[in-house]
């Protein structure tokens, strides 16, 4: 995924949704460097918060926009529950759904059938991220800190050859 979001120049419009690793284990790679916007799916629980404290510390360093999208929320404590804990980061909440439920038994249906209220927090989603601006430069930078801190920690010794050698030095994305 990581190769592939490196070569991708995408338009207004297009979108690449991915669905990572839980947690601190998307650091392990630049992956997340790659994103305009990390939507992190949490639970109304201590855990869930949990995850999205330890993602939240690791990704302040390196700029990541983060969001958190509530999920199986069943009445407003549990929207005040994540409010309280995540603050301004809450982008909106997904209750059961009836939709998700026959997907999950093998039966598509299109998203218009969504329901409603859940349908909403998409749009809000899609409208967060299509008012960002990209950072291209920023995304390049990323791209090489994480080439040459592999290249240094494991890829040369592998591979036997500098990998650093790679990195075009006057490259500048357009």
């Amino acid at each position: 995924m990581e190769l592939y979001l490196n070569h991708l120049l995408d338009g207004p419009g297009e979108y690449v949704a991915v669905d990572m690793t839980a947690g601190a284990d998307a650091f392990a790679s630049g992956l997340f460097t790659r994103f305009d916007l990390t939507v992190l799916v949490c639970e109304p629980t201590r855990r869930g918060v949990g995850v999205f404290r330890q993602y939240a510390d690791y990704a302040a360093e390196h700029g990541v926009a983060l969001r958190v999208l509530g999920n199986k929320v069943t009445d407003d404590s549990d929207v005040a529950y994540l409010r309280d804990e995540v603050g301004d980061a809450l982008i909106g909440c997904l209750g059961q759904s009836a939709w998700v439920r026959a997907a999950e038994r093998g039966t598509v249906q299109p998203v218009e059938d969504l329901e409603p209220a859940n349908r909403t927090v998409l749009a809000r989603i899609l409208a967060d991220l299509d008012g960002r601006t990209r950072d291209w430069v920023a995304y390049h930078r990323g791209t090489v800190e994480f080439h040459l801190r592999n290249a240094k920690s494991w890829g040369d010794k592998a591979t036997g050859v500098d990998l650093a050698a790679q990195v075009h030095p006057t490259f500048v994305p357009a």
